[in-house]
């Protein structure tokens, strides 16, 4: 007869393994592992008995050492670019949403915090066996050709990532660009600005090829003083917005490569006594919820970014369980003009 569970020394709980709760349910230790693991199956009488002492017990499977056996952590890792901007923690609850179905969890680490610590944490994901990795960062193509060759499936947000053989979703930047330049122009602004994120990094790269691509197609060309870089921060944005304003023609209208800028470059145009839209118009990018809440509100291109982080997951599990071998793939998701007070 199977000892009571009440009845059982509840010492410390380092104590607590798999030999104590198949003695407490009375089963082999082969049983409660395949009850935790899942890779075998076990009678429902038999499932619900080890899994009523367990939680008895407080048990809790030591799920690295399952890792190690079986070569799979059901852990996913985020690498974001900056996870106080409010479109990542979007994408990461879009991300989350997607793999919880395969009953696995999420890691986020802040690319911001540097690129040492980002190539520390690529080291511990692969020690850790991670099973597969979103990224959300440009310029870690070193770090993930050796995610790849450590087995470990790695899907990218916002960029192919030089080509290297791993799905990607996007938004079309090149056209936020265009349609974003293309809505200041037909509302009557000749001289628009942008503000572009850090050179050659994604988003904002296809984002201001948009912009050059649209000024040229009107007839304006491009205007190097009216084209500014942040990193994609509020006051990034206040800080390059006040460079653009000290030029004999300051632009009428400013297209920022995502909202946090956008919403910098309000602060300042309301430092400078500007009016918008009256004296200055102001887009932006991604549709954040801080958007709709400043004043003026801000127009800018929704970038779905739970929906982006949803097919990140679903691109990722399909690769983690072998479907097949097929080239890589490419999700675009689509983006929206929601048009406010700004512009």
């Amino acid at each position: 007869m199977a000892k009571s569970t009440d009845s059982l020394d509840r010492g410390p709980r380092a104590a607590l393994n798999i030999q104590a709760v198949a003695a407490a349910a009375g089963v082999s230790k082969t049983t409660v592992s395949h009850v935790i693991s899942g890779n075998r199956p076990v009678s429902e009488s038999t499932r619900r008995k080890v899994e009523r002492v367990m939680d008895d017990l407080g048990f809790r499977p030591n799920f690295f050492a399952q890792a190690l056996n079986s070569k799979k952590s059901n852990t996913i890792a985020l690498i974001a670019q900056d996870i106080t901007n409010p479109f990542y923690p979007a994408l990461a609850r879009g991300l989350q949403t997607s793999v919880a179905s395969a009953d696995h969890v999420v890691m986020l680490f802040d690319a911001g915090a540097g690129h040492s610590l980002t190539r520390s944490f690529v080291d511990d994901v692969i020690q850790r066996r991670i099973d597969g990795v979103v990224v959300a960062v440009s310029n870690v193509e070193e770090e993930l050709v050796e995610l790849q060759q450590a087995g470990i499936a790695v899907v990218a947000i916002g960029s192919g990532l030089s080509g290297l053989p791993i799905d990607w979703v996007s938004a079309d930047d090149e056209r936020i660009g265009i349609d974003a330049t293309r809505y200041l122009y037909r509302a009557g602004h000749r001289r628009i600005a942008t503000i572009s994120g850090p050179p050659e990094a994604e988003p904002g790269t296809g984002r201001l090829a948009g912009y050059i691509k649209t000024m040229t197609e009107v007839g304006f060309g491009v205007d190097p003083r009216l084209c500014a870089v942040a990193d994609w921060t509020r006051e990034g944005g206040a800080i390059a917005f006040r460079k653009l304003l000290d030029q004999a023609e300051p632009p009428t209208a400013v297209f920022c490569a995502n909202d946090l800028m956008a919403i910098g470059v309000l602060d300042a145009a309301a430092e400078a006594g500007l009016r918008v839209p009256g004296d200055l118009a102001v887009i932006g990018v991604d549709d954040i919820d801080a958007a709709s809440l400043v004043r003026p509100g801000l127009t800018t291109i929704r970038v779905p970014a739970l929906e982006i982080g949803q097919a990140a997951g679903d691109l990722l599990l399909h690769r983690i369980a072998e479907v097949d071998e097929s080239a890589r793939r490419h999700i675009t998701v689509q983006h929206t003009l929601i048009t406010r007070e700004s512009a």
